[in-house]
C-alpha cells in the first residue's frame, strides 16, 4: 500500500466532500478510491470516516489524522518544491490585494526594488479595503491587518500594527480631553467600519482587557477618510501609527488617553492552506517582511 497516497486520498475526500470527485480528480474510478480508504482504515485499525446522507463525515480519531496527514503532505510538497527551486528562477505574475491606505503607504513604494531584484516576475496589485474572496477572486496572496478568521487560510506575520487614541487640538479645546474609557460617550468617536466589531472599540488597560461601546456622526471603510475627519477636529478616532506618525510628529494630531492602549493588530500575508506556494509568493513574502523589519511604525509593541 502506497501510504502517501492514501493520506492524499484521504485528504481530498474531506476537502471536496466526496469520493466521485476526488476520483474524478484524481482520474480513477471510485471503487478504487473505496479500496483504498479502506486499505489505510485496515492498515490503521481504525475508522476515518462515516457517510450519512451523502456527506462524509470525519469520526472523532479520523479529526485527528487529518490533522496529521495535512501536517505531513505539506511538509512532503515544501521539501519538493525547495529541491526544485534551487534550480528555478522566480518568475510568473504575481496577483496581490492590498488594504487601500496601507497599500499606499507601505507597499506600493517597496514594489520597484522587488522588481529590479526580481525581474521575471510582473506585478498586479489591487486596491481594496473589504473581505475578499482570495481563491475565487484569482489572487496569489492578500496582505490584511487585523486577525486570521478563515481557518482555510494560513497567515504569515510581516509586522505589526500599534494603534493609539488621537484627536487634534482644536477639537480638544472644544471638546475637553477624556481621561477614561467611560468618558468617551460623552465625545463624537468616529468610526472605522472594517473592522469586526465596529463601534466598540478594545483596550489593553494596566494588563487588563476592557471595551467601550462608542458612538459618532461619521463613519467610514476608508482610513483615509477617517484621518482627513480627525485633523479637521470632528472627533477622535483610534488610528494606527503607520498612517498617523506624521501628523503626531509635527503636532497635528495629539494622543489622549495613553494608559489605554488600543488592542494591536497583526499585519500578515495570508494565502490559501492547502496549497503550494510558488517561489514568486514566497520571494515576495520574504521581501517585504524584511523592508518591514526597518519600519519602526510597523513593529509589535508586545
Amino acid at each position: 500500500m502506497d501510504r502517501l497516497t492514501c493520506m492524499k486520498i484521504f485528504v481530498r475526500i474531506i476537502q471536496l466532500g466526496s469520493f466521485t470527485a476526488v476520483a474524478l480528480e484524481m482520474a480513477m474510478t471510485q471503487s478504487s478510491i473505496s479500496k483504498k480508504m479502506s486499505a489505510l482504515e485496515k492498515q490503521l485499525g481504525a475508522t476515518l470516516l462515516t457517510r450519512s446522507n451523502r456527506q462524509v463525515l470525519l469520526t472523532e480519531i479520523g479529526t485527528n489524522y487529518y490533522e496529521h496527514c495535512l501536517s505531513i503532505l505539506n511538509q512532503v510538497e515544501e521539501a519538493e518544491a525547495q529541491t526544485k527551486d534551487y534550480s528555478l528562477k522566480p518568475k510568473g505574475n504575481l496577483r496581490i490585494n492590498v488594504p487601500v491606505a496601507f497599500g499606499r503607504k507601505y507597499v506600493v513604494p517597496y514594489l520597484p526594488q522587488f522588481m529590479k531584484t526580481y525581474p521575471d516576475i510582473s506585478i498586479e496589485v489591487s486596491f481594496l479595503d473589504r473581505k475578499i474572496d482570495l481563491l475565487n477572486d484569482g489572487f496569489d496572496l492578500v496582505i490584511r491587518i487585523g486577525h486570521l478568521a478563515d481557518s482555510n487560510l494560513v497567515a504569515r506575520k510581516l509586522g505589526g500594527c500599534p494603534r493609539v487614541v488621537v484627536a487634534s487640538p482644536e477639537y480638544l479645546k472644544r471638546k475637553g480631553i477624556p481621561h477614561d474609557r467611560h468618558d468617551l460617550k460623552d465625545h463624537d468617536c468616529l468610526v472605522y467600519t472594517n473592522l469586526a466589531t465596529i463601534n466598540i472599540w478594545h483596550f489593553l488597560y494596566r494588563g487588563e482587557e476592557v471595551s467601550i461601546q462608542v458612538n459618532g456622526s461619521m463613519q467610514s471603510n476608508s482610513s483615509d477618510a477617517i484621518l482627513e475627519c480627525v485633523l479637521s477636529g470632528i472627533g477622535i478616532a483610534v488610528m494606527p501609527n503607520w498612517l498617523i506618525q506624521p501628523q503626531l510628529d509635527s503636532g497635528d494630531l495629539l494622543t489622549i488617553m495613553e494608559d489605554f492602549i488600543p488592542t494591536e493588530l497583526p499585519i500578515n500575508a495570508v494565502y490559501p492552506q492547502n496549497n503550494y506556494i510558488p517561489l514568486k509568493v514566497r520571494c515576495f513574502i520574504n521581501y517585504i517582511r524584511e523592508a518591514y523589519l526597518q519600519e519602526p511604525v510597523l513593529q509589535s509593541t508586545k
